[in-house]
């Protein structure tokens, strides 16, 4: 029998993004486990860039599938939800705005003062922004201390942001797949490739497509499978998406048309298409491109590395080309030199990025004797 999830929402009458502008604030969250007297037993997680909130578990058990890192939370599981009070929020500007188990604010979300979807006069939040509503959630359960904080990608990045930003708050972290500031590369393939696109759709109408007949769902679908196909690795590729050249016609006929793996993709693509928000997308990805923990520092990033005092498990995947397991090792290397506890665990998979995601039976050993020694 798998965990029961259920959605709760935390509202924030007024939440001051780090750009200096103050808006009502509305997050959904799950828990697993049970909150100790002492409220000392918490462990944040952090979802990745597309997911949300249910990291664990299923809404019923009639759900095809259970919530993203399911194999790492649970009973007796790594993170052992018979020990620990685990809490996942979803994020500001989740892609995910139309899924109705999504709670979120964001361009989607409706201005009070114009009674319209904010579309692009929403603020640009900063991955410090995330930290700081998850911080404000925390609070309002008498949380002031957290086990450890983690999450894969995205939240790998948010678990490094945290720990730079509040470094009295947690006894560990564990970034998965993520690193104290976004590769470069991983910058422009496919976060401002994805922006780029939207730019030149005429569909898009400067983010102001909500009440348009036809929206820039092309553009979505695009932006979607530059994600897919730059968060996984070639082996992958080779075995789920097969060519079939005895079938193949199409493509052989029309410069237009298509392979039947190419079909494929668009076809794994289409299944998210109904409940993801182009906007959000687009501002996931800003919140990526911008982020960077020494910002603060004047993008010195010892300054920001040796302000950590959490004990640091990094968990990089070597053949993941969005934040290479190399400048993981350095940056945990990096901290033991500056006086900090720090190791680095990397797996192998041709999975690549998603390994960090789809294969915690890579890491969960390793996770679980990390927490065991706190």
């Amino acid at each position: 029998m798998s965990l029961l999830a259920q959605k709760q929402v935390f509202e924030l009458p007024a939440f001051t993004f780090q750009c200096g502008r103050t808006l009502p604030v509305r997050l959904g969250y799950e828990t697993f486990g049970t909150l100790s007297p002492e409220k000392d037993n918490v462990i944040l997680v952090v979802h990745y860039f597309s997911a949300s909130s249910h990291c664990a578990g299923k809404y019923q058990e009639s759900d095809p599938l259970p919530g993203f890192w399911d194999g790492l939370i649970g009973p007796g599981k790594a993170v052992d939800t018979d020990r620990y009070f685990v809490i996942c929020a979803d994020n500001l500007c989740n892609c995910g705005a139309k899924n109705p188990n999504v709670v979120t604010t964001g361009p989607m979300t409706i201005d009070p003062e114009t009674g319209k979807p904010y579309g692009l006069r929403f603020p640009v939040p900063e991955v410090l922004d995330v930290v700081n509503t998850q911080k404000a959630l925390l609070e309002s359960l008498g949380i002031t201390h957290l086990k450890a904080v983690m999450g894969p990608s995205f939240g790998a990045m948010t678990s490094w942001q945290w720990a730079v930003a509040y470094p009295d708050w947690m006894d560990a972290i564990i970034p998965v797949i993520g690193t104290p500031k976004l590769p470069v590369w991983g910058g422009f393939n496919p976060l401002q490739y994805a922006i780029k696109v939207a730019k030149i759709d005429p569909k898009f109408h400067g983010g102001d497509y909500y009440d348009q007949p036809d929206p820039p769902t092309d553009t979505l679908r695009l932006c979607l499978e530059m994600m897919n196909v730059a968060a996984f690795q070639a082996g992958y590729y080779e075995r789920t998406y097969k060519r079939d050249v005895a079938n193949d016609r199409a493509c052989y006929e029309s410069v237009l048309g298509q392979a039947t793996f190419e079909d494929k993709l668009d076809a794994v693509v289409e299944l998210s298409v109904p409940f993801v928000d182009l906007n959000h997308w687009l501002y996931t990805c800003r919140m990526c491109l911008n982020y960077d923990t020494s910002r603060p520092y004047g993008g010195d990033l010892d300054a920001a590395l040796g302000r950590i005092k959490a004990k640091v498990l990094a968990i990089p995947s070597r053949l993941d080309v969005l934040h290479p397991w190399q400048f993981v090792q350095w940056v945990t290397d990096r901290i033991v030199w500056l006086g900090g506890q720090a190791e680095c665990f990397p797996i192998d998979s041709d999975l690549g990025h998603m390994a960090g995601i789809l294969q915690t039976h890579l890491f969960d050993h390793k996770v679980r004797d990390f927490l065991s020694r706190l």
